[in-house]
């Protein structure tokens, strides 16, 4: 069962913050984009409960979008947070625990990417081929249309070797 984004967007923060660094919106969007994207290929099924758009600036999770879009470039300060009824107030949305293989990928993708600039993942994310590419190709003049499962799977397997067993 995928994943909330919101808990996917704290997990990435809360790496970032164990590494010390603080994210801006740009980066954390490209890096949920690689921890997606090569989840799928290794485990064969989504991360997360939402759908990776096409922008013109590479991969973007819409509601990753809207939850940090007020820090523009600046680095995000809070975590995800969603809307509690008892409390009546905005809690964080709790970090996934004890999930081996999520934590495998994370740390392969923080160790890979995380030392580049949110502006240089969103050019790696531009390459030709990528999911980001290939959707933006067989949409011609549709902005923002969401890249395929599929598509994402297909690209990042090239990367990546499976066990026989797990």
């Amino acid at each position: 069962m995928p994943y909330q984004t919101k808990a996917l967007a704290n997990a990435v923060l809360n790496k970032a913050l164990e590494n010390g660094e603080k994210l801006r919106p740009l980066k954390l969007q490209k890096l949920m984009y690689f921890v997606c994207g090569y989840y799928q290929a290794a485990y064969g099924e989504p991360l997360i409960d939402s759908t990776i758009e096409a922008w013109d600036y590479g991969p973007v999770i819409p509601e990753i979008y809207q939850e940090f879009r007020s820090f523009g470039a600046n680095e995000i300060n809070r975590p995800a947070r969603e809307y509690d009824f008892e409390s009546e107030d905005f809690v964080p949305v709790p970090i996934p625990t004890d999930d081996k293989r999520l934590s495998a990928v994370m740390d392969f993708v923080w160790s890979t990417y995380g030392k580049y600039t949110g502006l240089q993942l969103s050019e790696m994310t531009h390459n030709e081929g990528s999911p980001w590419d290939v959707t933006r190709k067989k949409n011609p003049g549709i902005k923002n249309a969401d890249i395929q499962n599929d598509v994402l799977m297909d690209y990042f397997s090239r990367f990546i070797k499976k066990k026989n067993a797990e």
